[in-house]
């Protein structure tokens, strides 16, 4: 019969063989062949949309002791610097005691052959395209009350048939005629309003 001793020792010798075999697949493991390639320097940055207009914090009109066909006339010049192309939509809001219904508004696209500053319309020039069928460069003819009040339902610019795409260093000149109603209703009331522009890019 075989001695206890030899079992003992193929015991020992079979767990040394055991280990040598695991420790040399670890190293094997430990240093695997490797190799990298990398895209270096993305960067990502976002456009602009930026509009801007001569008013320097100035208001249009502001019009007192108003008759009957009592008539105002101001331009303002309105500029794009962002870098993404962008339609424009003209809006506004107003508050008061009522007289919006009884004042009457044209708006009309033009230029200026030379620019006199804020809120002057010398030197301005209608645009020659009848947009809507009230005459050269007429973007709007209505009372203020029908004049919009957000961006969705707001008066594109120039007009909904040909929106204009505007682009970087393009401006426009809007002459604002306000017109005061004959209508006797009109006594006492007020109206103020304010003139938005709102680019949001195509």
């Amino acid at each position: 019969m075989e001695g206890t001793e030899n079992r003992r020792g193929r015991k020992v010798a079979l767990t040394l063989v055991l280990l040598l075999m695991l420790g040399a697949f670890g190293v094997a493991t430990w240093s695997a062949f490797s190799s990298t390639t990398a895209n270096t320097g993305n960067s990502f940055t976002a456009g602009t949309v930026t509009i801007a207009d001569n008013d320097a914090a100035a208001a249009m009109f502001s019009m007192t002791g108003m008759t009957p066909s009592s008539t105002e006339t101001a331009c303002i010049k309105v500029s794009y610097t962002g870098t993404l192309t962008s339609n424009v939509r003209l809006y506004g809001t107003t508050t008061g005691t009522g007289l919006d219904p009884y004042i009457n508004l044209t708006v009309t696209r033009g230029t200026y052959s030379s620019d006199p500053g804020f809120d002057s319309c010398t030197n301005f020039t209608a645009d020659s395209t009848d947009y809507i069928g009230s005459g050269a460069g007429i973007m709007y003819s209505g009372t203020l009350t029908a004049y919009t009040d957000s961006y969705v339902a707001g008066t594109v610019d120039p007009t909904s048939g040909s929106p204009e795409a505007w682009t970087n260093g393009e401006n426009h000149v809007y002459e604002f005629v306000v017109t005061v109603a004959d209508n006797n209703s009109a006594q006492g009331l007020n109206a103020t309003q304010t003139f938005t522009w709102e680019a949001r890019n195509t």
